[in-house]
């Protein structure tokens, strides 16, 4: 029979959902920035779709798909699906990236931010882990 002080528990889960809330304000910050980059068409955007032949409205779009999983995934009734269509958002980019034979980084980078979304989730929600963990 393993004991477990309740205190320590309850420190361990308060840390590990503090962790969890850096993690996602950290993907928040930076997937919000792109989103409004891409909504407000600035002109890296605009530089971005003229190179690669994109058409004008493809700016705004990924920026309000963008902004839409986003605000899903913030919501925690919600935020499994959030992560999931980040996820697909994403996957999408690093298809784009691989497609217009950008650089690594920028593919590598998007992955990464995908597995933080998840991750910073999985530390913040219990029923994710619970999914995880058998």
């Amino acid at each position: 029979m393993s004991t477990t002080h309740p205190s320590r528990t309850a420190t361990t889960g308060s840390a590990r959902h503090i962790a969890g809330l850096v993690v996602t304000g950290l993907v928040t910050l930076f997937l919000a920035f792109d989103a409004v980059t891409h909504l407000l068409d600035v002109q890296a955007v605009q530089d971005w779709n003229a190179e690669h032949g994109a058409p004008d409205w493809f700016g705004p779009v990924c920026g309000t798909a963008l902004a839409i999983s986003l605000v899903v995934h913030l919501i925690p009734r919600t935020a499994v699906l959030g992560a999931t269509l980040l996820t697909g958002y994403l996957g999408g980019a690093i298809a784009v990236n691989l497609f217009l034979e950008q650089p690594v980084f920028n593919s590598v980078f998007a992955f990464a931010v995908a597995v933080l979304a998840w991750g910073g989730l999985w530390l913040r929600d219990d029923r994710v882990r619970a999914l995880y963990t058998a």
